[in-house]
């Protein structure tokens, strides 16, 4: 058995999160300081890397189609970006940003789950597990109002 070690570089301040999409054999982190690497390990390369958030990523989940992966950070934000051209497809801002009278705390977003049509679960520092439904071209307003299920633990 041959075991194949391999180290990429990326994160000045380190690296906070790792997803793995098998089918395209890439590994995404998420660092520090809100950006994210993508590396094809077929190639053994940095393919991209950009700025997604203004704090930490502390959470990425890759959709089971491989079509776009989830990352979330410390400020409560969640994004959702194409795996194929790397692009923003949605934001849902402050999902999970826990707020004192004073200024935000907590960690944001905990962790974040993918699930069949288009379903995103996140937990966060807010105490909340909320269900997501990914919007698409066909929906409307009141289709998005009615995507979302909040629960309080």
């Amino acid at each position: 058995m041959t075991i194949m070690k391999e180290s990429f570089t990326c994160h000045d301040s380190g690296a906070t999160v790792v997803a793995y999409a098998p089918k395209n054999q890439l590994l995404i982190s998420g660092g520090r300081k809100g950006v994210i690497c993508l590396f094809d390990l077929r190639q053994r390369l940095q393919r991209h890397a950009f700025q997604s958030h203004d704090s930490a990523v502390k959470a990425i989940a890759v959709d089971p189609t491989e079509e776009y992966f989830v990352t979330g950070s410390a400020e409560g934000n969640i994004k959702v970006w194409s795996l194929s051209t790397f692009g923003l497809m949605h934001t849902f801002l402050n999902e999970h940003a826990r707020q004192s009278i004073f200024r935000n705390i907590g960690t944001g977003v905990m962790q974040i789950e993918t699930g069949p049509a288009n379903h995103i679960f996140s937990c966060g520092a807010d105490g909340t597990v909320k269900m997501r439904l990914l919007p698409d071209r066909f929906s409307t307003a009141n289709d998005l109002l009615k995507s979302e299920v909040k629960f309080v633990l």
